[in-house]
């Protein structure tokens, strides 16, 4: 059975989480919207060398399209002899050559649900890290054409700047000590979000990220703290919040 345009949308709306959707868009960006195993799981964990957290990552995600929809995929030999449903197969076949290849149709409901664009959505999901602007700076943003302008021009960049980032200063929220990892287990290890130092409309055409010094890993929750005024907090006010908290 081949799923339609609006069964995709429809389980996108209604089942996928966000962190799911991230890893959809994050596979449409690669070149073909193809990407092995192990390709997704450095975009979704830079440390990690092992192509289980992409292949899971991916499994997971057609299971819960396959439950939202009561609908159960053909099965494939596991190779240790069992045959499980392929619930990859509803994200995309896999190859040796190509890894996972999207879907046509579930590009097109990505696409219908602006997730996905080959302009200014695209562009965001290259050009920025996560959480890095807020409602507030978005209009700003979209008129002066910034967005589609951060500080790199392709995705590779910006996962070799994250990267960096996190094999200089690990993968701990700097500000808390928080352990995505620690917390939640092995679907988590190495998951942590990098904020930019610097405010997005004060970057240039001709600005270069320095992974070093512009960016620093935060968690989640002291990530979206920073952001909740309009001028950013520096990493030394939450610092101090939350040493104060403490007392």
């Amino acid at each position: 059975m081949k799923l339609t345009v609006k069964q995709y949308q429809d389980a996108i709306k209604n089942s996928l989480s966000s962190r799911q959707i991230e890893t959809l868009q994050i596979l449409y960006s690669f070149p073909n919207s193809s990407a092995t195993a192990i390709e997704l799981s450095k975009a979704l964990s830079p440390t990690s060398t092992e192509a289980i957290v992409g292949a899971g990552a991916i499994g997971r995600i057609g299971k819960t399209i396959a439950s939202y929809l009561e609908f159960t995929p053909e099965l494939y030999n596991d190779g240790r002899g069992e045959d499980r449903p392929a619930y990859f197969s509803l994200v995309g076949p896999y190859t040796a050559d190509n890894g996972y290849e999207m879907l046509k149709n579930l590009q097109k409901a990505l696409d219908n649900l602006h997730l996905v664009d080959n302009d200014i959505v695209t562009q965001q999901l290259i050009d920025r890290l996560p959480t890095e602007t807020m409602k507030f700076d978005e209009s700003t943003l979209y008129r002066e054409g910034k967005v589609a302008q951060v500080f790199v021009d392709r995705y590779e960049r910006n996962q070799k700047a994250r990267l960096k980032c996190i094999n200089h200063y690990g993968d701990k929220c700097y500000v808390c000590g928080f352990d995505f990892g620690q917390f939640y287990g092995s679907i988590a290890k190495g998951f942590i979000h990098v904020h930019h130092k610097n405010q997005l409309s004060e970057i240039s055409d001709e600005y270069e990220v320095d992974p070093i010094k512009d960016l620093i890993p935060v968690c989640a929750n002291c990530h979206s703290v920073i952001h909740l005024t309009k001028i950013p907090m520096t990493i030394q006010d939450i610092k101090k919040r939350i040493k104060a908290k403490r007392k």
